[in-house]
């Protein structure tokens, strides 16, 4: 077999291009650190850390939702711990104007002041977040959620909808909650109310109202009556007597699981109307407590009617606070939520790297040996070339 002088230059130059291109491949795992510089280095290899990839890249995404989350539910937390400040305010306010001493003119400017706080209020329901969306409109998140009607009285134009995000493929938390939560606080002791009429002439007033039998509590109506004896005498809807006795200090009036204490001395014709308990908003509670104030109040009978307009104010602010608590407890639960899911993500997504660097990192010790075998390859690839090119006739009769 003849071996050509252009066969043996063609060996020795495609021996020094394969020298070469091995050092080159070495040269770029070196410079990036990765073992695997295209899929078909390590195709089941690749197909892994493709899965792997996608697997961070969600729970990277789940990163960013539990911040914005959290962002937003903070924000959130602050305007109610201000609206609780504000409604604490209207409350003391209450109570100031409350006291025997206070006149027309007093009353009506501690009134003033209620509906600045009111402004407030109304203000903060309709505060917005960092995106500039409003945080208590639901899904309507886009329009003022909280406006002044034709009344005067503050509506709701949002809708009852949580705004949701994900914290992981099987994990979501409400990260918003709609203004419904300022529009129906249960009046009174959320069961049943006692109103006096509007045209009662006697002082008396209700001053205790609670539930010693819930298994009778239902949606009834009552009326009790104050007779010319001094009596009393209680009527349901249809008109039907039902309980009657004598109006003393001390005594309760029973009624359907209801207890009734009045004080004052109610004068005969005087009418008291029990009713299962009506919803009100925070808005109107406080706007009540100040229309209540602003009226001035000259006799025995409107002031007996003012003492009780202020402690239905009283009962309502508190049934506000508790909302506003609840609220807060439960922002705050959620909050803690997020920062436990956080945790988990952060050591699935630890976890996922490690076994995503197991299968492209580069092993930086084996490397450099494979760069200096190959260095050592190439320089003998062309040492050889060398040498053989001297091998020609020429060179031998020379």
């Amino acid at each position: 077999m003849r071996i050509s002088t252009a066969e043996i230059f063609g060996n020795g130059i495609g021996t020094i291009n394969d020298r070469q291109g091995e050092l080159s491949r070495v040269q770029q795992q070196l410079a990036t650190g990765r073992r695997m510089l295209t899929p078909s280095d390590d195709p089941s290899g690749a197909v892994q850390a493709l899965k792997f990839r996608e697997r961070i890249a969600a729970v990277e995404q789940f990163a960013r939702n539990a911040s914005l989350g959290s962002n937003r539910l903070e924000q959130e937390e602050t305007v109610l711990a201000q609206m609780s400040d504000a409604v604490s305010r209207v409350r003391e306010l209450t109570l100031q104007a409350a006291n025997a001493t206070q006149s027309n003119e007093s009353r009506a400017a501690i009134a003033r002041e209620i509906r600045q706080v009111t402004a407030g209020l109304v203000d903060a329901a309709n505060s917005r977040d960092a995106n500039g969306e409003y945080l208590f409109a639901g899904n309507r998140t886009g329009s003022r959620p909280f406006v002044q009607n034709a009344s005067g009285a503050i509506e709701y134009l949002g809708d009852a909808a949580q705004r949701r995000i994900a914290l992981s493929p099987d994990r979501s938390v409400a990260v918003g909650d709609s203004g419904e939560i300022f529009m129906n606080l249960p009046q009174g002791n959320g069961r049943f109310s006692v109103t006096p009429a509007a045209d009662n002439s006697g002082t008396g007033r209700v001053v205790g109202a609670e539930i010693i039998d819930p298994t009778a509590i239902d949606g009834s109506t009552f009326r009790i009556e104050i007779t010319a004896e001094g009596g009393y005498e209680v009527y349901d809807a249809a008109d039907d007597l039902v309980a009657s006795g004598p109006v003393a200090a001390d005594q309760a009036i029973d009624i359907g699981g209801r207890r009734i204490l009045l004080e004052g001395s109610p004068a005969p014709g005087d009418r008291f109307d029990v009713a299962p308990a009506g919803r009100v908003s925070l808005f109107d509670a406080v706007d009540a407590i100040a229309a209540a104030l602003e009226q001035p109040r000259n006799g025995p009978a409107q002031r007996a009617q003012l003492q009780h307009g202020i402690d239905r104010g009283l009962e309502n602010l508190d049934q506000a606070l508790s909302r506003l608590l609840e609220v807060r407890t439960d922002v705050g639960a959620r909050l803690n939520t997020i920062d436990s899911q956080g945790i988990v993500n952060d050591d699935q997504k630890l976890q996922l790297q490690t076994l995503l660097s197991s299968i492209e990192d580069l092993d930086f010790a084996e490397a450099i040996s494979r760069f200096n075998l190959q260095q050592v390859a190439l320089q003998a690839a062309q040492q050889t070339y060398v040498q053989l090119g001297r091998l020609s006739l020429f060179d031998f009769l020379r």
